[in-house]
């Protein structure tokens, strides 16, 4: 006689174990490489402004079409994995974006660059979504929230990263050697992900023909478990795979919340990642010191994960309202403390842990409103929403300051998508995430 067992009743009744803690390491593995690669630009620009003779504002297109490959990566590449499983489509990523990053070193000029860095923020974009879902797929509910919020910490490594060796990588191989060493790590990856990343556990199980792989990866959970005998069950049967369906079965309100969460979130993190060097450089402080209060903000956001056990505990709706209502004070106090170099430290800091911080944990609110079937999608669509803000909120900034708005204003300005963040997070508190659909009355 078989036996049924729900993936979700065994990974949700069982402890953490070495094979979870790996799948989370590796996803985090790839973040650290999405980060690093998608975040040197800002490092090597001014290196590669001078080596080509361009003129002040020529690299405006270029930082655009990272953005807009990172905003179609969510919406159209990461989605795919609904359809053919996660590890394909991170190891597709992880091939795209490397070897345009290695091609990109060999530029001669804007219009060679300019499409491979579409093509790097579009495997990037593939990317991140799909780690996201997949370590979500691994993890008990009670724990699943820090482990994905640690996991995305892997990303703001990667950025951090970027920062602290581009200037040394510059000054002893010029500014192709950082996008060499960004093709190279995503490449040197790539058989590590195949030989050791598994697929969905529970995007196998609604494809009958997996049943023996399935069953493989749950004794790797739970080496109790029979070898023969059982059957692993998906959580429900499988919904059609499309953008309409994060909007029914009643996910349509909780859907437009996440959406406009994290269009806000975006449009303030890459407004003050953008304008926060000039604020600081009006200053008059050293390159050093700049630099240091700037990394400030990746660190603020990696002292975030604490939000990640918050979300486990207490529900996300009032944990990132009240996240996101600190960082919207962090962010007008970098406007309001002039040349005070200490309080303005603790500012960058405190809004680091903020926004940043409530934005890796929101990733795994994102992940988990959804059921397996279309999860890629719903975090593919919840990023491709937030690189529109990430588009939008420089260009914004840029636009106020060339109007006459003071630096200051701009960050006190700043407040208000952050506040708009942090009422739409806590509209979240009513309501539910929606993972199976209403059974029919017959």
């Amino acid at each position: 006689m078989t036996a049924t067992v729900r993936i979700t009743d065994l990974i949700d009744g069982r402890r953490l174990g070495a094979f979870q803690f790996t799948v989370a390491a590796l996803c985090a593995l790839i973040g650290f490489t999405e980060g690093f690669d998608i975040n040197s630009a800002g490092y090597f620009a001014p290196a590669l402004a001078k080596a080509l003779s361009l003129k002040h504002g020529a690299l405006g297109l270029f930082f655009s079409t990272g953005l807009f490959g990172l905003m179609l990566g969510g919406l159209f590449i990461a989605p795919i994995a609904d359809h053919i499983g996660r590890k394909p489509v991170l190891i597709g990523s992880l091939i795209l974006y490397g070897l345009a990053s290695l091609a990109a070193s060999t530029s001669t000029s804007l219009l060679m660059l300019e499409p491979l860095w579409f093509l790097v923020g579009l495997g990037v974009g593939g990317a991140m979504p799909n780690s996201i879902a997949l370590t979500a797929e691994y993890v008990p509910q009670r724990s699943r929230s820090l482990i994905v919020t640690m996991t995305f910490n892997g990303f703001i490594a990667g950025s951090l990263a970027a920062g602290l060796t581009a200037a040394h990588l510059i000054k002893a191989m010029g500014w192709s050697s950082v996008l060499i060493v960004g093709g190279a790590l995503p490449l040197i990856l790539t058989p590590i992900v195949l030989l050791f990343l598994p697929e969905s556990a529970r995007f196998l199980a609604m494809r009958p023909a997996h049943q023996t792989k399935v069953a493989a990866l749950m004794r790797r959970i739970d080496r109790t478990q029979p070898v023969t005998g059982v059957l692993y069950a998906a959580d429900h049967s499988p919904e059609r795979v499309s953008v309409a369906a994060l909007f029914g079965a009643g996910r349509g309100a909780r859907t437009l919340l996440l959406w406009t969460m994290v269009f806000f979130s975006f449009f303030v993190m890459f407004l003050m990642s953008s304008w926060l060097p000039t604020q600081v450089a009006s200053l008059g402080v050293s390159v050093v010191l700049a630099i240091a209060i700037g990394a400030l903000l990746q660190l603020g956001g990696m002292a975030g994960t604490v939000l990640g056990w918050a979300l486990d505990r207490f529900g996300p709706g009032l944990t990132l309202a009240l996240a996101y209502l600190f960082g919207a004070c962090a962010i007008a106090g970098i406007g309001l403390v002039g040349k005070n170099v200490p309080l303005l430290a603790l500012c960058v800091l405190a809004a680091g842990f903020g926004v940043l911080g409530a934005q890796s944990a929101s990733n795994a609110v994102a992940a988990t409103s959804y059921p397996t079937e279309i999860r890629s999608t719903g975090v593919g669509w919840f990023f491709g929403i937030g690189r529109i803000g990430s588009i939008i909120g420089p260009s914004t900034a840029a636009v106020l300051l060339s109007s006459g708005v003071s630096n200051r204003n701009v960050f006190l300005l700043a407040v208000i998508p952050a506040l708009c963040a942090a009422a739409a997070a806590l509209g979240l508190q009513f309501t539910k995430p929606i993972l199976t659909e209403p059974r029919s009355s017959r």
